[in-house]
């Protein structure tokens, strides 16, 4: 019987064991006469049951709906079941980012965050012409200090918020210059949490923060440089076993690393390339502990090594190669199930987007095509979660968005709108003096965001195919008696299929004809239909024959079952001689061997997502103040009044808790009823469909003003440039963090090649983003943004909620004192049959006695 586990095509072992066979090179002029030849025959089908070659199939579903713009990666935290996400909208100043809280089991964004400001210098300008959003890149969650982390790559920061409240706790921003010397570090691009440390991939090396401190710790040094083709772009922590791989792009290798000691790597894994002349650009790495693999996915260069090397995660050795073209990106696996999910930033494909890997034979088994056929980006970061596996794609689907994240460049203020001003352009002539001008209003596009499952539901036939010629050894060996005589033909040949020879020099002594020619099997002990000679032929007058030599099975011929099966060997005789008078007596005899079958796996199935509908982009939080943190949900404990004493057992009832029919009562949070916009806005500033009263303060101040002024290398950049807006080409994950931006080819500035650089523009990473946001230094805006915490945090604290909950107590006392009288009297009856009984029982027992 079959047996999945039995039988798994893996990588070279299973090209090697299929060589193929059939068809040969036959040398010298064909003729007419040669067709002719007796015994050309083609082989029955053979009798022998084929090896099954069957594959996992599985039941792949997918939703869509709208997500954020400039969307780059994803974190899941456990702790409080809730997906996260970034979003950097990339082309200028950054006005158009956020964070965003979203129920994985709905798909609705329940909270995004109004994020600080960095000076915005333009491209090609000297001088700070506004502000920008400090837009979030690459993510992760700290359930243990319930944070989550992001990396601000044009701002080169990274800051961490409070997962409950949404408030900054920590940035880069804030270290003293002293303490940022320390760091130093460019371009940070993802962030992973593990054993109480944040791993920050940056150029040529991984910066390390303690995440309860939020102290720096440590910069390992993965590269001998520190520029864009040695950065370090997807990475995989992993504390069950205290590990951290992190493949160096550019370098062809994926450094290893103990999480307890991070002074210099444990193993180094060197990459393969199938295409030894293309670049590789590894972009992500990920482990499945069942199989004991580790999976790397690479960019690759214009569709050459681009696809997911598959490596012995013990040894570091190659295991196989699946080859997808495109821009392969991010990769997650799902290890209880052995699926590995890899998204492709290829925009240009229609059948690109999500693939589907079986990890236990390294095949697609299904796509989910990306949403926008016609962008210039694909799907950026995909990541498995227990509600489902979640993917971004940044095609811009959905046109003319309208958020209430976007900011006014020359204010800072916030405004819920469908277009941008994305800062200044210089409108002067060549050589003219520069003359900025405010750009012309962009329309906001927003991504998609994908949830899918796949589950398995048994297995597929596969197809087997017998061995290829094209991968076939052909020999030819020639006639003792004659070295003039020669056969030819391939050294491997397909169970049941035609075996296929030629000859050459097979001439007559009289040199007016060719020689016939007889073939016999393993020394004449095979024969077919009954006769030991298999097939005999008329050599032209050349001496060239060819011949369809049929496979014996055991249907037609003497031969017991499997004696001619997969992985034999025999022996084919070509004699002459005897069969005509006066020819030549000759023989020759080749060796040949039967192959196995090639399981191909089915052809991949395309599964198109069903649409959910938008549910908006929820509360629009102040990180600067964050959220109020709801109160104890404890009823008892949250009654300021005097409750009755515990152990009276009429008062603790369950009557001073609120009625369930109340929606404020009910509410664990402090946040007004979803219908009323005032009491829902976390910060004290108007309605929402007001883009001015909307502005929860964020940045509200002009360059200079609190605000971070611009570091030495602020200047802004296009694509591929380091600077201000537009990062160049990266492909997804790193692509624009994990994203895409690059250059022309990529169309998104995250990093996906910098002019001049190793990198290729075709390679995508949100990189080089943005100009005003290389301004590290000088970015300290503490005290600014510490005064405008706390005078928006004042009317935060007087929220209407917090009103509501307050008055809450009151409520419940009024509702246990109406309700005592008749609980007493209650009480008292049933004390009073309790005695009355009592008496009775008592009074039997007497008189039984």
């Amino acid at each position: 019987m079959f047996s999945y586990n039995n039988f798994r095509p893996r990588g070279f072992k299973v090209w090697a064991t299929v060589s193929a066979a059939t068809a040969l090179t036959f040398a010298g002029t064909l003729t007419a006469a040669q067709a002719d030849g007796v015994g050309a025959a083609t082989a029955p089908a053979h009798g022998a049951a084929s090896a099954a070659c069957e594959y996992r199939s599985f039941d792949v579903r997918a939703e869509q709906t709208q997500g954020l713009p400039g969307q780059y990666q994803l974190a899941y935290s456990k702790k409080n079941d809730a997906l996260w996400a970034t979003g950097t909208a990339l082309g200028g100043a950054n006005t158009t980012a956020t964070l965003a809280k979203i129920d994985p089991q709905t798909m609705k964004i329940e909270k995004t965050v109004a994020l600080d400001t960095v000076p915005y210098i333009p491209r090609g300008g000297t001088e700070v012409a506004g502000v920008q959003l400090k837009g979030p890149f690459g993510i992760d969650v700290d359930d243990v200090n319930n944070t989550v982390w992001v990396t601000n790559t044009i701002a080169n920061e990274v800051t961490a918020y409070d997962q409950a409240t949404l408030k900054e706790v920590f940035s880069t921003s804030r270290l003293s210059p002293e303490e940022r010397a320390k760091v130093e570090f460019t371009h940070p691009r993802e962030v992973r949490i593990a054993d109480g440390k944040a791993f920050v991939g940056v150029r040529g090396s991984v910066v390390v923060f303690d995440t309860k401190t939020y102290a720096f710790l440590q910069k390992i040094n993965v590269a001998d440089v520190e520029d864009r083709a040695t950065t370090v772009m997807n990475m995989w922590v992993d504390e069950s076993e205290g590990k951290a791989y992190f493949p160096v792009r550019m370098r062809d290798e994926v450094k290893i690393y103990d999480l307890k000691d991070l002074s210099k790597p444990i193993q180094v894994v060197k990459l393969h390339k199938h295409d030894p002349e293309a670049n590789l650009y590894a972009s992500d790495v990920v482990a499945d502990h069942s199989l004991n693999e580790i999976y790397v996915s690479s960019q690759g260069d214009k569709g050459k090594n681009s696809g997911v090397g598959v490596y012995d995660k013990t040894t570091g050795e190659f295991k196989k190669w699946i080859d997808l073209g495109g821009r392969a990106l991010s990769l997650d696996a799902d290890e209880d199930n052995d699926v590995v999910y890899l998204t492709d930033f290829d925009g240009k494909s229609p059948d690109r987007g999500v693939y589907v890997i079986d990890g236990r034979t390294h095949t697609v088994a299904a796509i989910v095509p990306k949403n926008s056929v016609d962008a210039p980006f694909g799907v950026n970061d995909v990541i498995v979660t227990p509600k489902g596996v979640f993917a971004v794609d940044k095609g811009g689907a959905y046109k003319n968005a309208e958020v209430p994240f976007t900011i006014d460049y020359r204010t800072g203020k916030f405004t819920t709108s469908s277009t941008s001003v994305l800062g200044v352009q210089n409108k002067a002539t060549e050589g003219a003096p520069a003359d900025w001008q405010p750009a012309e209003p962009t329309p906001i596009n927003a991504d998609t965001l994908v949830k899918l499952t796949a589950t398995s539901t048994g297995t597929v036939n596969g197809q087997n195919k017998g061995a290829s010629g094209a991968d076939a050894s052909v020999k030819t060996v020639e006639s003792k008696q004659d070295a003039g005589a020669k056969v030819t033909g391939a050294t491997v040949v397909s169970e049941g299929q035609a075996i296929k020879v030629s000859g050459t020099g097979w001439k007559h002594p009289n040199g007016t004809g060719g020689s016939t020619v007889a073939v016999k099997y393993d020394k004449g002990t095979v024969s077919i239909d009954g006769n030991a000679v298999i097939a005999t032929v008329e050599a032209d007058a050349q001496g060239n024959w060819e011949m369809n030599l049929p496979y014996p099975t055991t249907a037609n011929s003497t031969v017991k079952e499997g004696a001619w099966g997969p992985g034999t060997t025999h022996t084919l005789s070509f004699l002459s001689g005897s069969l005509k008078e006066g020819d030549a007596s000759r023989g020759a005899n080749f060796q040949i061997s039967v192959a196995q079958p090639t399981c191909d796996t089915p052809e991949a199935k395309r599964v198109t997502p069903t649409t959910k509908v938008f549910q908006g982009y929820g509360t629009l939080v102040d990180s600067k103040v964050g959220e109020m943190v709801p109160p104890p949900t404890d009823p008892v404990k949250q009654d300021p009044s005097p409750s009755p004493a515990p152990t009276d057992p009429v008062k603790p009832g369950p009557s001073p808790s609120p009625a369930p029919t109340d929606p404020v009562k009910q509410d664990p949070t402090p946040s007004p009823a979803p219908t009323d916009p005032v009491k829902q806005d976390p910060t004290p500033s108007p309605t929402p469909t007001d883009p001015v009263k909307q502005d929860p303060g964020v940045g509200n101040e002009g360059p200079g003003s609190g605000q971070k002024a611009p570091g030495a290398d602020g200047a802004d950049k296009e694509p591929g440039q380091l600077g201000s807006g537009a990062p160049s080409g990266e492909t997804g994950k790193d692509d624009g963090m994990k994203s895409g931006r690059g250059p022309a080819a990529t169309g998104d500035p995250a990093d996906a090649g910098d002019a001049g650089e190793k990198a290729p523009a075709s390679i995508a990473d949100h990189d080089e983003a943005g100009a005003g946001a290389n301004s590290p230094t000088g970015n300290e805006s503490a005290s600014g943004s510490q005064g405008q915490t706390a005078t928006s945090g004042t009317g935060v604290n007087s929220q209407t909620p917090a009103v509501s909950k307050g008055s809450a107590p009151a409520t419940q006392s009024g509702l246990a004192s109406t309700g005592a009288g008749k609980l007493m009297w209650v009480a008292g009856l049933g004390a009073a049959a309790t005695a009355a009984g009592t008496a009775v029982v008592a009074l039997r027992r007497k008189k039984a006695h």
